[in-house]
């Protein structure tokens, strides 16, 4: 594909409009236009049975197809909307919702969202590279926004009424209750000697933090590394602020970096004993300023600023369980971000052998999710 040139969804329609157009793709891709028996290897003289769309071993006389041990087995949905969903996914910047996908394809939420879940199992080693050079590492909390969900709007209110039973109304809530206007704040007539008398008296009182966040808003605390001008990777690390430990991240950070590296980050006690690990280990004090002799940790900012869109704008009720899937799509795109539309449609296909997943093992591993 020449540069400049753009790999659009009217050519991809016209390319792969058909099922039979998909199939043979899909034959040439994964055998290189030689059908293999899957249980005995063989590729001489394998003829195709079209009333089933099978393929007969000449061998062993096993049938077996081309999407056998891919992402669409046993699946009702046609190969052209199997492929027109992953040029949808890898083209768009943002990744595509479910509801979204179902209305393009003309199948249900549920099927879309299958499909997508399907999608993102091909690339569970996107986040097991190794980085090398000058690495900059940070953590983060994903977690969806109350005001672009309308369920979390909903369960908010139910735990403010709850609240509100157990504890009563605040001072704010009663004087709007009670239809008054006056604003709560500061006494009038309350000088300044009285303020700072007031501040000295809760100096002395412990310091009460704010909770990780809303109890029924599910997040998920993330490790980020970048290789600067390069590749990235994202871990999870679990769902409160400590998971954010030396056990946790440690283990990450060792088998993701090299040991020559120069190793950037900022001043999070986390990182305090990490200098024995890699070549160097420099930090930036972000209260200060956030470069300091060309060392920061920009870059890995910039990853949580494209994740954060992704899941706020695309994502925004993000699911703890399949975190690992959204992780492993946004390394997928912030890695090939230089690639064409038709490179990355042509690049993923491979990488969907191999990688089969039914809905009883989705449900089984959020059920382990959930007890672990």
């Amino acid at each position: 594909m020449k540069l400049g040139e753009t790999y659009s969804l009217c050519e991809h329609a016209s390319k792969f409009g058909t099922d039979q157009a998909c199939h043979d793709y899909l034959v040439q891709a994964r055998w290189n236009g030689k059908p293999q028996c899957p249980k005995c290897d063989n590729y001489h003289m394998n003829y195709y049975l079209s009333k089933r769309k099978v393929y007969k071993c000449s061998k062993c006389y096993k049938q077996f197809s081309v999407t056998q041990g891919t992402i669409f087995e046993k699946s009702k949905i046609p190969l052209n909307k199997w492929f027109l969903a992953i040029y949808l996914f890898t083209v768009n910047k943002r990744g595509i919702s479910s509801i979204q996908l179902g209305k393009f394809l003309g199948i249900k939420q549920q099927s879309a969202w299958y499909m997508l879940t399907r999608i993102r199992t091909s690339m569970n080693t996107e986040n097991e590279t190794i980085l090398c050079g000058v690495v900059e590492a940070d953590e983060t909390l994903i977690a969806p926004k109350v005001n672009r969900d309308k369920r979390l709007q909903i369960a908010k209110r139910i735990h403010d009424d709850e609240q509100d039973r157990i504890h009563g109304y605040s001072r704010r809530k009663r004087i709007k209750s009670e239809g008054g206007t006056r604003k709560v704040g500061r006494k009038k007539g309350t000088t300044k000697e009285i303020v700072e008398q007031n501040k000295m008296k809760r100096d002395g009182k412990p310091y009460r933090s704010k909770p990780d966040r809303i109890p029924f808003e599910k997040g998920v605390f993330v490790l980020g590394m970048l290789e600067r001008n390069g590749r990235i990777v994202l871990k999870k690390l679990g769902i409160n602020r400590k998971s954010v430990s030396n056990e946790n991240v440690h283990p990450l950070l060792k088998a993701h970096i090299s040991e020559s590296s120069v190793f950037i980050t900022d001043e999070h006690h986390v990182y305090d004993k990490t200098s024995d690990f890699f070549l160097e280990h420099l930090s930036v004090n972000h209260q200060i300023s956030y470069c300091v002799d060309g060392v920061h940790s920009n870059g890995i900012e910039n990853v949580w600023g494209h994740l954060k869109r992704m899941v706020s704008g695309t994502y925004f009720h993000f699911s703890y369980h399949h975190a690992d899937g959204y992780l492993n799509e946004s390394t997928y795109r912030w890695n090939r971000q230089k690639d064409s539309e038709q490179t990355l449609f042509e690049d993923f296909i491979p990488m969907v052998i191999g990688k089969n997943i039914t809905y009883k093992e989705i449900k089984i591993k959020k059920e382990n999710k959930l007890a672990a």
